[in-house]
């Protein structure tokens, strides 16, 4: 579905959620499509003064619901029934569900199935991966304001972040095994990995774009051919230059053998990460075995001649 063709409904959980972050949540939803539906759920008369400005200024429909009975929410079965009955309507196709309340999971659940595509968003450190597995996508208050003055440049992000460079590693794997020629389209890669992880944003990582996020890595690069963006994977060298090192390497040892993960860091310190799976292989031992005169067997490489 192409973003222009979705029909959003906005169900927020107001009981759950702070009024500061609908500014947020909007400009999120400009990105996605048209805004047919805005409400917002819970007990009107509990509700601070900055939510029912807020709910005012956004023109967001209130639908107040007494707490009939101590320990129940009145709020949360009336927001899952006017979703259900959104559905059924077909006024819309998406949904967006502000709330970091895991409750909310069936419904999620229950709106896939009937083929809405469903954002979730709430706090990134109360969301339980149920809920986050149920929704098409999860987005995180945390990181949906961008700032105006930050910059797409590597020099911005953290060279220490370790969940960054797991996706570095991700991405490169999308790019072979999805693309071709180690090449694939922007847009195809960002689909992936939503599709992978619900949660992914790249803002998570520093980056304003799924594009500045690629920017910072050194063994990817961005290409365009005519209004296609491609992200491809910079090899920059051959399965031949390889060959050559491994044998020379392993000839220096007097046993004329060696264990594969040593091999494999004495690889990467002449060329940095060695691309195995750019050409063809799964595994960097059948990579080695694939070598004329190597062999692998029980972690260990040795010369065959």
């Amino acid at each position: 579905m192409d973003k222009q063709d979705y029909r959003i409904a906005l169900l927020i959980d107001s009981e759950n959620v702070s009024a500061k972050y609908i500014k947020s949540v909007y400009d999120e939803i400009a990105k996605y499509g048209k805004l047919i539906i805005a409400r917002f759920y819970g007990d009107l008369a509990k509700l601070s003064k900055e939510w029912h400005h807020t709910a005012l200024d956004y023109a967001i429909k209130p639908m107040h619901q007494y707490n009939v009975a101590s320990g129940k929410n009145a709020a949360d079965m009336a927001m899952a029934l006017d979703a259900q009955e959104m559905m059924y309507t077909a006024k819309v196709n998406t949904f967006f569900l502000v709330t970091s309340d895991s409750d909310f999971t069936p419904l999620a659940m229950k709106l896939k199935e009937g083929g809405m595509h469903v954002v979730g968003v709430g706090n990134e450190d109360k969301v339980t991966s149920a809920f986050k597995s149920s929704c098409n996508e999860f987005k995180y208050f945390e990181y949906l304001n961008d700032d105006d003055d930050e910059d797409d440049h590597a020099s911005d992000l953290p060279n220490d972040n370790i969940k960054s460079n797991e996706i570095e590693d991700l991405i490169k794997d999308i790019i072979i095994e999805n693309g071709v020629d180690n090449k694939i389209q922007l847009s195809r890669l960002g689909d992936i990995l939503v599709n992978r992880f619900s949660d992914f944003d790249a803002r998570k990582y520093g980056a304003k774009s799924l594009s500045s996020l690629v920017k910072t890595y050194k063994d990817i690069e961005m290409s365009q051919e005519k209004t296609t963006v491609y992200v491809n994977l910079k090899t920059g060298i051959s399965k031949e230059a390889i060959a050559r090192t491994a044998y020379e390497i392993i000839s220096r040892n007097k046993s004329k053998e060696m264990v594969l993960t040593k091999l494999k860091q004495e690889l990467e310190k002449k060329y940095g990460d060695v691309h195995y799976k750019a050409f063809g292989f799964t595994k960097f031992s059948n990579f080695i075995s694939s070598i004329d005169h190597l062999s692998v067997s029980k972690n260990n490489v040795r010369l065959t001649k």
